[in-house]
């Protein structure tokens, strides 16, 4: 059996750039992993099923782990690679919260995908493996990596990117955001400038991440305005320890915030001041003071 953690993404800035005929979004931003993780259990069988033992109020049909796993095993198999009678079990504990703009999903299908390259003994080159995993999901390229990266096109392009900004505070507020919503809302600018290389660079060596903005918070903003209320506390929040107001911002298409810190210290000290603050039950499911991977 195999053992494996699934990290949960921060996006530092997400710009729209643009669309394409088949109606993809064309995209820029700064994808970086945080130790906020799934863990993953996948035991090899010989029955050739492909099962799902955790439960989850999604159907195992519509599990993306379980989708990633029967397309491996249909191109391995159409390649000769494996044997028919080859088959799993995938047991998912979940702790990145679900519809908050954090990858969960796709990093889930990345690391069921990396897994079971191994335990079947599969060797599909890297291009491969990509392009199977752009067909599950636009961030699962990213999660088949490992680090940060600037990502581009329809999130098959990456190129890493590491920025000293590491300390992390996300705070994930109740509402459950799904992400077709947002990028099939009439109100979403589509084309928008990227940021340009110079300006990258340079953000790349601060500590406390400020540069760009989320062109998908205010479409998620219309539609859920309690978000608004959420980012103003967390704001607050920044603001008592020095941090501006450009530090904060929403992550994915939400509905996840953070706030990007001078240390783990000064993280740990958002999160407490957040916790002590009798709204905080009643609007955030999950909250804590997280670090990058590099």
């Amino acid at each position: 059996m195999l053992q494996l953690k699934a990290p949960a993404k921060l996006n530092l800035f997400l710009h729209v750039t643009g669309q394409r005929s088949d109606g993809y979004h064309l995209l820029q931003s700064l994808f970086v992993p945080i130790n906020w993780c799934d863990e993953i259990e996948i035991t090899p069988t010989h029955d050739g099923a492909i099962e799902r033992r955790s439960s989850h109020p999604w159907p195992a049909e519509d599990d993306i782990c379980i989708k990633a796993a029967r397309q491996l095993k249909a191109v391995a198999m159409s390649q000769g690679l494996m044997r028919p009678s080859l088959g799993c079990d995938i047991f998912i504990h979940k702790s990145i919260p679900h519809g908050a703009g954090l990858g969960g999903g796709s990093s889930d299908a990345a690391t069921c995908l990396k897994g079971l390259q191994e335990l079947w003994q599969i060797s599909l080159s890297n291009t491969e493996l990509a392009e199977l995993g752009l067909g599950l999901g636009a961030d699962v390229p990213f999660f088949l990596r490992t680090g940060p990266a600037l990502v581009t096109g329809i999130g098959e392009t990456l190129r890493r990117l590491v920025p000293k900004a590491r300390h992390f505070v996300v705070a994930v507020p109740r509402v459950e955001v799904a992400t077709a919503r947002i990028f099939q809302d009439k109100n979403l600018r589509r084309n928008n400038p990227a940021l340009g290389e110079d300006a990258i660079e340079a953000a790349l060596e601060q500590s406390v991440w400020t540069l760009g903005r989320n062109d998908l918070s205010e479409v998620a903003f219309e539609l859920f305005p309690e978000l608004r209320i959420d980012l103003e506390l967390l704001v607050r929040a920044a603001g008592l320890q020095g941090l501006p107001p450009e530090a904060v911002r929403m992550s994915g298409s939400g509905s996840s915030l953070f706030c990007s810190c001078e240390s783990q210290a000064q993280a740990e000290r958002i999160t407490q001041w957040l916790v002590s603050q009798p709204a905080s039950s009643q609007r955030f499911r999950g909250m804590r003071a997280v670090q990058a991977y590099l």
